[in-house]
């Protein structure tokens, strides 16, 4: 083991119980990974937040949502954004909103979403349905803290099972992290 890294082999390590402090799963259902590859033993764990819930997301929220990178979220801010018919999503909760944010983004937490939600109807006439018709709806772009953050993915479910278009909708996977970690600039809400 080095630096809470077991070297030995996934099985092995965990049938040690040694873990780091920090360790974590990859999904639910998925502590680790291994594979055998030209007679080596590859493993893949993860250190970081706890999973669940902070797993990392899969590439699709879900079926027929696009997942889009940086340069089509710009597009969209400087097309869809800038000409009032889309918005821009922070799906995390407010305080994760105040410390920093995407520019142009709204904050929508995702349980605002769900649908035990009882003002989920006023919600979804403020992003422009009207009586079940999404014709005029906003096309949304929905973002979290990123790849392993499980906001954005529950969000845009939630959307969808209230019969919003998968066509108005988008997965920007890389959320704050990815955006900061390119170095892009970051805002702190008002």
């Amino acid at each position: 083991m080095l630096q809470g890294v077991c070297l030995t082999g996934l099985a092995a390590c965990l049938a040690a119980g040694v873990a780091s402090a920090d360790q974590s799963r990859i999904t639910p259902d998925m502590a680790g990974f291994a594979v055998s590859l030209n007679g080596e033993t590859l493993t893949v764990t993860r250190e970081g937040a706890a999973c669940p819930p902070a797993c990392v997301q899969p590439m699709r929220a879900a079926p027929g949502i696009a997942t889009i990178g940086e340069l089509e979220l710009l597009a969209f801010l400087e097309h869809s954004a800038a000409a009032g018919t889309g918005l821009l999503i922070d799906a995390r909760l407010p305080e994760g909103f105040a410390s920093a944010t995407l520019p142009g983004a709204v904050n929508v937490p995702a349980a605002t979403l769900a649908a035990d939600n009882p003002y989920r109807s006023d919600l979804l006439a403020a992003l422009g349905v009207q009586g079940g018709d999404f014709s005029a709806a906003f096309d949304l772009v929905i973002f979290a803290a990123g790849p392993a953050a499980p906001e954005a993915p529950e969000a845009l479910r939630s959307l969808r099972d209230a019969g919003y278009p998968a066509e108005k909708l988008s997965y920007y996977r890389g959320g704050v992290q990815g955006w900061t970690a390119l170095g892009l600039s970051a805002v702190t809400a008002p």
